[in-house]
């Protein structure tokens, strides 16, 4: 047979050993699990091997018998006969490492534009407790009458200060984030 097959390097070095005659998925797992660190959890492994040794079932590289967790799958003559390519299992952390940056930049965005908004409230409230004194200091009368309304906007500008010294650390944090891993 002169076509390549390509399969898993570690899937390959255990298969290939002459000692194995007839194997489970769970068998196979653990064996590269042994030896190799790219499969991730048990689940994750289990599904690779699983897909691995189902597409070598349907070349006709392998035999099966039973179902399910109790499947038992078998070399054929075929299998030892066909000159395979190995291939190393793709690393998912660069599409991780994507994907964060590209959430981190979705969320700085989205703070970016909320602390603007923070900004304009805390400058729009600061203008009022200005105008609230001016008249305050007019009258007596006039100053108990908008005290409960100038105490409540005080706290108001208090809350979005705090408020924009949140965004702004959330920022700060989210660009070094980014900085570290660029």
């Amino acid at each position: 047979m002169n076509k390549k097959h390509r399969i898993n390097r570690e899937i390959y070095q255990t298969l290939s050993q002459s000692s194995l005659n007839h194997f489970s998925v769970i068998e196979v797992r653990n064996s590269i699990q042994a030896n190799s660190s790219h499969f991730g959890n048990n689940n994750n492994a289990r599904l690779y091997v699983s897909k691995q040794l189902h597409l070598l079932e349907k070349l006709g590289l392998m035999s099966s018998k039973g179902s399910g967790r109790s499947k038992v799958f078998y070399k054929t003559a075929l299998f030892h006969e066909t000159k395979f390519e190995l291939v190393e299992k793709r690393s998912t952390t660069s599409k991780t490492t994507q994907r964060v940056t590209i959430d981190q930049s979705a969320v700085g965005t989205t703070l970016e534009k909320e602390k603007h908004n923070i900004e304009a409230e805390l400058t729009v409230t600061l203008a009022e407790i200005d105008e609230y004194k001016k008249l305050m200091n007019r009258s007596e009368e006039l100053s108990c009458l908008l005290k409960p309304s100038y105490l409540r906007t005080t706290k108001k500008s208090a809350l979005l200060l705090a408020k924009l010294n949140v965004w702004s650390d959330a920022l700060r944090v989210i660009q070094e984030n980014k900085d570290a891993t660029c």
